[in-house]
């Protein structure tokens, strides 16, 4: 019943149609300024990660058992991408965000806006149990899009911290590390399109290009990879948070590969896997929290 009221709704979506004080040294200052670039890479690194975490929810919530469980998360997702945008434009002393200080920056950011305003609107649609093929239409179709623009965005803000107040290396294993959130929820999402038999050619594509890429980046950050522009772990802390991740990497991997081998996967092993999947997410992001607060000392 699960999978096949999943199957009817997607597809007709388818058819129709991702003030410091005087006394501070100079040093300190920096520090501070390197700490606050950190944040603004992880947090915009982040909504790449709430692009998919949107989709892959709406397409667990649509009807079936534990909807609920699905539709709050998608719209907490929405809310949390929506917000963040917002203070990574205009600027959010809670969540530690001077506004956007570049014309390149805002313009990026100002894409994605306009990019993803119909999106996360559809998905608080379709999470109030409004499941118009209208707004499924959107999610389907403008997820990657979304995901692309805000990639691009994560670059430009990268590249300006690692020219002023960061490390370039630390800004782009901190970009990187973050992807890792966003290859959790988008392996996930796919599961889900298989699960429901929707676009099995482009799924089982995007899912072994994720799992690929998955994979590679977890060994450079475990490693480090000059080629790649990523550090190995400096501190304890991280090294461990890393080596939690691939202990459950390793676990869950041979799953993926077994879909990909199949082309499909049954309701029981989809859930199961998107537990995995958001449990890794949950020590991945750990992970580049730590990355994030990271001085430059150990």
């Amino acid at each position: 019943m699960f999978l096949g009221a999943l199957r009817g709704v997607l597809a007709l979506s388818f058819v129709a149609v991702t003030c410091l004080a005087p006394t501070v040294g100079a040093a300190d200052t920096a520090a501070v300024q390197a700490a606050n670039a950190q944040t603004r890479i992880n947090l915009a690194g982040r909504q790449r990660m709430l692009t998919q975490r949107m989709t892959k929810a709406v397409c667990l919530a649509l009807p079936g058992k534990a909807d609920a469980q699905w539709r709050e998360q998608a719209l907490a997702a929405a809310v949390t991408f929506e917000e963040t945008l917002h203070g990574l434009r205009a600027g959010s002393p809670e969540a530690g965000l001077a506004p956007a200080q570049t014309a390149q920056e805002r313009a990026a950011l100002e894409t994605v806006q306009e990019v993803s305003a119909a999106f996360t609107a559809s998905v608080k649609q379709l999470a109030s149990r409004d499941l118009h093929s209208v707004a499924m239409q959107i999610v389907i179709a403008r997820n990657l899009t979304v995901l692309t623009r805000m990639n691009e965005a994560v670059g430009v803000i990268e590249a300006n911290a690692g020219r002023g107040d960061s490390d370039p290396v630390v800004a782009a294993t901190i970009n990187q590390a973050g992807r890792q959130r966003m290859l959790s929820q988008r392996m996930a999402k796919n599961l889900c399109l298989l699960a429901v038999d929707l676009d099995r050619e482009r799924s089982l594509k995007d899912l072994s290009q994720s799992a690929a890429l998955f994979s590679d980046t977890l060994d450079g950050l475990l490693h480090g990879n000059a080629a790649g522009n990523l550090l190995a772990p400096p501190t304890p802390g991280i090294a461990a948070k890393l080596g939690q991740v691939s202990d459950m990497w390793r676990s869950l991997h041979p799953v993926i590969a077994q879909v990909q081998a199949q082309g499909t996967i049954g309701e029981a092993e989809l859930l199961d896997a998107v537990a995995q999947l958001d449990r890794i997410l949950v020590e991945m992001n750990a992970a580049v929290t730590l990355w994030a607060a990271y001085s430059g000392s150990s």
